[in-house]
């Protein structure tokens, strides 16, 4: 009986701290999913082992932008949008439970030489950070999207 306790507790507090990282209606602060024929422009980035090649862009606030993800590394690879206080979050829990699924909009994973796109609307105007929130990769694996006012 003792040992049961234990491992309660564990999934207890890993169900809620996944939860408390992830977003409501897979909206974060400055966007939401966006509409393929709402899109405006496409922005390639590139994934290579420890960085996203660009690392910085920018953005109109009300813009809808089509991201073309290449991982150019030789490992798997995610890119996830968020504030930096939310993807510290959610990159500590990928250190705990590294096998978990996930499936937010704002999440795209990569294996290598593999391609995806994403469309997403930035809704006002701030700044969201993205990374790849794998263990291992997230102190280097940083960029910012600024969405500038109209």
């Amino acid at each position: 009986m003792n040992r049961i306790i234990p491992f309660v507790t564990l999934v207890l507090f890993s169900t809620h701290c996944y939860s408390s990282a992830s977003y409501p209606n897979n909206e974060v602060d400055i966007g939401k999913s966006g509409d393929l024929s709402k899109v405006s422009r496409t922005i390639k980035l590139t994934q290579v082992d420890n960085m996203f090649l660009p690392s910085e862009i920018t953005v109109n606030e009300g813009e809808t932008i089509q991201f073309v993800i290449k991982n150019g590394g030789s490992r798997k690879h995610e890119m996830l949008m968020g504030s930096m206080v939310d993807l510290k979050k959610v990159a500590n829990m990928r250190r705990m439970f590294p096998e978990k699924d996930h499936s937010e909009a704002h999440l795209v994973q990569l294996e290598p030489g593999e391609q995806k796109e994403f469309i997403w609307q930035f809704t006002n105007a701030g700044t969201i950070n993205f990374a790849c929130p794998l263990p291992g990769h997230f102190k280097k694996m940083r960029g910012t999207i600024t969405v500038e006012k109209k």
